[in-house]
């Protein structure tokens, strides 16, 4: 069965009724095979200003910032006790063949496939989770990319214009032409997914 992977962002963890939210919003895919992946938010801004006090790699940096997901993943556990934290493609079947949601362990899944694949992620801060959430729908595949946000789409509903916005960053808008169907939801105004970049 097809995947619908879904990208919490990391600034959504605040929410003091995410659960609910986040339990509305996957209620809309119950027909589907949801694979879920959470960013990195104020977690990972911890690492830029570490990279910009003490100047770090490029390499170290990125590979911080990954580790920071660790973080995000484990609240995220505690908020939704249906929630199973998986590594790998068999994981996740395995989930949703006991009635439990897969969450990506981000980290650990790029460790092992990232080597095999051609398509790289960045050592910048060109490339953050969104980028990671581009690469997983490219290579799982996924049928479907739904990115829940703390914002709404520009007016003009253009790629370019959602990463002059910093809406997503320049990696995504980079890899763009190459994703699934791509959907969109401020999850703080509205838990319907009302906004789609390709049909």
């Amino acid at each position: 069965m097809p995947v619908t992977l879904i990208k919490l962002g990391g600034s959504l963890l605040s929410l003091p009724d995410l659960p609910a939210r986040l339990e509305e919003l996957l209620g809309q895919f119950s027909d589907e095979q949801t694979l879920l992946l959470v960013g990195g938010g104020p977690t990972a801004d911890v690492v830029r200003t570490w990279d910009s006090v003490h100047s770090l790699t490029p390499t170290l940096a990125h590979d911080l910032a990954i580790e920071s997901l660790h973080l995000n993943q484990s609240l995220l556990t505690h908020l939704l006790p249906n929630l199973e934290a998986v590594d790998t493609r068999d994981e996740a079947a395995a989930a949703w063949n006991t009635g439990r949601l897969p969450l990506l362990n981000v980290p650990l899944f790029l460790q092992d496939e990232e080597p095999k694949q051609q398509l790289q992620l960045p050592r910048s801060w060109q490339a953050t989770s969104d980028a990671i959430a581009a690469w997983v729908a490219i290579h799982w595949p996924a049928q479907r990319l739904v990115l829940a946000k703390s914002a709404s789409l520009p007016a003009s509903d253009e790629i370019e214009q959602a990463v002059h916005d910093g809406l997503v960053d320049a990696c995504f808008g980079a890899w763009f032409p190459r994703l699934p169907s791509v959907d969109w939801v401020n999850l703080r105004d509205d838990v319907q997914v009302r906004q789609s970049w390709r049909a």
